[in-house]
């Protein structure tokens, strides 16, 4: 199901059989495509190297990517699945450009409401719930989009 989902746009875009140039939002997409894989490589390498450290055992991550976004690697996630919709939407017609869409609106509200995003949050105010340092890094710091601090339900 996830990757019928995240793949509409492309699957849509190689059914067509039509040569056309590129355009302005092929680049546009490829680039934020682009942004989002660097964003989410980096964040999972700047985790990764600080979860080795065993000096880290007991904290948490907040330097880096980490210190503009509780979770930037999904961040990225979401931008390259954005960015793919972006480069094929052009190419996309009626119901297509619909049902292309789903792909990072789906990715979004997995990763927001379902699976990624809850669970962490649970199992970090499990581990740090009790250190005032993480309640300042959580109140001060975004949950998903960097310097965009939406307020909480």
């Amino acid at each position: 199901l996830w990757v019928i989902i995240t793949l509409l746009p492309t699957l849509y875009l190689n059914r067509k059989h039509v040569d056309k140039p590129l355009t302005k939002t092929d680049y546009i997409g490829w680039s934020m495509w682009l942004f989002g894989f660097l964003f989410e490589v980096i964040a999972d390498k700047q985790k990764m190297t600080f979860k080795n450290n065993l000096n880290n055992k007991e904290n948490f991550i907040s330097t880096g990517l980490w210190k503009y976004s509780r979770h930037p690697n999904y961040f990225g996630e979401i931008c390259s699945w954005l960015g793919l919709y972006i480069s094929s939407s052009h190419m996309l017609v009626g119901y297509e450009k619909f049902i292309g869409i789903l792909s990072p609106i789906f990715v979004t509200c997995l990763l927001s409401f379902v699976s990624g995003i809850p669970i962490l949050e649970r199992q970090a105010m499990k581990l740090f719930g009790t250190n005032p340092a993480y309640h300042t890094y959580r109140n001060r710091t975004p949950i998903l989009i960097p310097f965009i601090n939406f307020p909480r339900i």
